[in-house]
């Protein structure tokens, strides 16, 4: 076992490279940010500790003993193997996090529940969740994937769909029936009203819908609320459907929307992280198994 007594500390090994590797306390001093006397002085502490002169600073250039020369390969060295060791710990740090965009309702309502499945069947992934609605840069915001919404066009996106959307309309206990009904709209599909009337022949042209709401879970309450009928994906209010609060009144019908796993696009012979492939193949196994059923 090596003595502690002869492990240098971190600044004075880097002083020492430097000055073995430019040349000159000067050069070296300008190479770390340092002056040219604290390069010196820690150099002098390596000495002092190795009991051995390392630098001859008899001549204009700072010239290596041959002690110096030995130590400097060793010390080249060692600083290596600090290096790499440091970027494979950072590299297994990012591998074993994944950074993920999620949809708000889908992430609150359908897959927060789950996540306690992957975690145990993956505890050595760290996850990590932000919010998002729409398309963005993966990339620049520096997400590995994201869980969207949409018709399966996203530029600089690799995408797998996860499920298409299927919505029926939903009211409070107590409603008689769609026709007659105030209609409550999501605002981002405008046309899934006018496709479930089409399919299920009503009689009378298609009312404009009373409200219009951003939000899935808000729309719920609006029409739990007895405010009117809303188009709702049975997978994302399963809840009030299980308690009675919404009640089905109509046949499932497509939106022309689905359900995606985004990644962003990658390069040629660029590696994808393996916690985004074992999420994707979690959460599909996950889908499956409720359709399934």
């Amino acid at each position: 076992m090596i003595p502690r007594r002869l492990l240098p500390n971190t600044p004075a090994l880097l002083a020492f490279d430097a000055v073995a590797r430019t040349g000159s306390f000067t050069a070296a001093a300008r190479d770390l940010g340092q002056t040219q006397g604290a390069i010196s002085r820690q150099v002098a502490q390596l000495e002092g500790q190795l009991g051995v002169v390392l630098v001859d600073r008899g001549a204009r250039a700072a010239r290596l003993t041959e002690a110096g020369s030995a130590y400097a390969r060793a010390a080249k060295a060692a600083l290596d193997a600090l290096g790499r060791g440091a970027m494979e710990a950072l590299g297994q740090t990012q591998e074993r996090g994944l950074q993920l965009a999620i949809l708000p309702t889908f992430g609150t309502r359908w897959l927060m529940p789950r996540i306690p499945r992957f975690v145990r069947r993956h505890p050595e992934i760290t996850l990590h969740f932000t919010t998002r609605i729409g398309r963005f840069d993966l990339g620049a915001e520096g997400i590995d994937a994201a869980i969207h919404s949409g018709r399966g066009d996203w530029p600089g996106a690799r995408l797998t769909l996860l499920m298409e959307e299927r919505v029926m309309p939903v009211a409070a206990p107590g409603t008689k029936g769609v026709a007659g009904q105030p209609l409550l709209a999501l605002a981002t599909r405008p046309q899934a009203w006018a496709d479930w009337w089409a399919i299920s022949a009503l009689p009378g042209p298609l009312p404009a819908p009373a409200m219009r709401l951003e939000q899935v879970s808000t729309l719920a309450q609006a029409a739990a609320a007895g405010m009117g009928v809303a188009l709702m994906p049975a997978f994302l209010i399963r809840p009030e459907l299980d308690s009675g609060a919404l009640v089905p009144l109509g046949p499932e019908t497509a939106t022309g929307f689905g359900y995606w796993f985004a990644e962003p696009d990658l390069a040629p012979g660029e590696r994808a992280k393996p916690s985004v492939a074992r999420f994707k193949d979690w959460l599909i196994t996950e889908i499956d198994r409720e359709t399934v059923v």
